[in-house]
């Protein structure tokens, strides 16, 4: 028993692990506690816009909506580049309503023609032209048959028992409905090709942003930052 108690009372030894933990764990807390403001100078000059990757001092960053972390800054330019393309005036991460100015991008003849000479657009409007083409001549032709052949057809009409009154009612009836078939294809052709392109030219805008005052003054001290660093 005695021999047991000695051996519990005798100092361990520290093995090669643990000598090497300790000092890993001294030298983390020794740069914890030597951190300079140099470094909080350096997280800062490492920001960079988040759409175009780049941080330069011509142009200052900016944090315009609710994103944070590396998301946060952008530059002026490249977000109203975007907006522009995307046609909208909100952050699609964060759904913040930027404060902007939309104006339309077109006019109205521009529109028309930037719509038309689309290769696409331009397609399909050279094949609904030619439906519209043959289906006038369609329709005009039988008018002019109905209009010119009516007589001829009260002859026949009377051949087989039906009163002239009876027979150009019949035609009128059917030259009705040849008109309003073809007005309602007309409407129809048209409304294919207007609707689209009108919506296109609403949401087709210049979209310029503005900038609160303590957006403008962060951007400012970030600018002011990457200068001295840069320095």
């Amino acid at each position: 028993m005695q021999e047991v108690t000695a051996t519990e009372n005798r100092p361990v030894r520290a093995t090669g692990n643990d000598k090497i933990s300790s000092s890993i764990r001294a030298e983390s807390e020794d740069e914890s506690n030597n951190q300079n403001p140099s470094s909080i100078v350096t997280s800062i000059s490492s920001l960079v816009c988040r759409i175009c990757h780049t941080n330069t001092v011509h142009e200052a960053l900016i944090s315009p909506c609710y994103c944070k972390g590396s998301l946060a800054y952008v530059h002026l330019s490249c977000l109203e580049r975007w907006l522009n393309q995307s046609s909208r005036n909100y952050c699609e991460l964060c759904m913040y309503q930027y404060n902007a100015v939309q104006t339309q991008r077109y006019g109205l003849i521009e529109g028309i023609r930037m719509w038309i000479m689309h290769p696409r657009n331009r397609t399909h409007i050279q094949s609904d032209v030619l439906i519209l083409v043959l289906l006038t001549i369609v329709t005009v032709g039988l008018i002019v048959v109905c209009l010119l052949g009516i007589h001829y057809f009260e002859i026949e009409g009377e051949k087989i028992g039906i009163s002239k009154n009876w027979t150009k009612g019949a035609i009128i009836f059917f030259l009705c409905i040849v008109v309003v078939g073809y007005l309602i294809t007309l409407y129809l052709m048209i409304k294919d090709q207007v609707v689209p392109w009108y919506q296109w030219w609403k949401r087709t805008l210049d979209v310029r942003l503005l900038l609160t005052p303590s957006v403008l003054d962060d951007s400012i001290n970030v600018q002011r930052q990457n200068r001295e660093t840069s320095v």
